[in-house]
C-alpha cells in the first residue's frame, strides 16, 4: 500500500499529465498536414500526448485500486529485482529535464532546431550524467549526432522546423 500523502501527489501528477496530454491534442489540431501524413508536425506531439495519457491513467488507476505505486512496488517497466539498493527519487532530475524541455522550446525561435536540440541534449545530458571526461564526450558525441541526425531527418520528410 502506499502512503495517503504519495498516493495524492502521485493522483495530482497522473492528472496533471492528462490534463497536459489534452491541451497538446487540442492544440496539435490545427497543425497544417504534412506530405506523409501521418508522420509530420502533429503526429509526433499526438501521439506522445497519447502515450502520456495512457501512462497517466494506468498511474491514476493504480492509486484508485490502492496498490504501491513507488517503493516496494513491482515496476511495470522493469524487473522487481533491483541492481544495487542506492536508488533514490531524485526529483530535481525531474525538474531539471522540464526547465531544459522549456528552455529548448523558448530556444526554438532564435536558435533554429538543430542548434536547440543539441544545445538542449547537451544540457540535460550533463546534467544527468556522472560528468567523467568518458561520459561527458557521449554526451557530446550524442548530442551532435542526435541533433544533426533529428534535423536531418525532419528536412528529409519535408517537416518545416524553425
Amino acid at each position: 500500500m502506499t502512503s495517503d500523502r504519495t498516493a495524492r501527489r502521485d493522483a495530482t501528477f497522473a492528472i496533471a499529465m492528462i490534463a497536459a496530454g489534452a491541451l497538446t491534442i487540442w492544440g496539435v489540431r490545427n497543425q497544417p498536414r504534412a506530405p506523409f501524413d501521418p508522420v509530420g508536425a502533429a503526429a509526433i506531439p499526438f501521439w506522445t500526448a497519447i502515450a502520456v495519457i495512457a501512462l497517466a491513467s494506468i498511474l491514476l488507476a493504480r492509486i484508485i485500486l490502492g496498490h504501491a505505486t513507488r517503493g516496494g512496488a513491482v515496476s511495470l517497466f522493469t524487473s522487481a529485482d533491483a541492481i544495487d539498493d542506492g536508488y533514490t527519487v531524485e526529483p530535481r532530475y525531474s525538474l531539471a529535464a522540464a526547465l531544459c524541455t522549456a528552455a529548448f522550446a523558448a530556444a526554438l525561435p532564435f536558435a533554429g532546431f538543430r542548434l536547440a536540440s543539441i544545445g538542449f541534449m547537451l544540457v540535460l545530458g550533463w546534467l544527468l550524467s556522472d560528468r567523467t571526461p568518458r561520459a561527458v564526450a557521449i554526451v557530446v558525441a550524442v548530442a551532435i549526432l542526435g541533433g544533426a541526425g533529428l534535423d536531418a531527418g525532419f528536412r528529409a520528410l519535408m517537416i518545416d522546423l524553425p
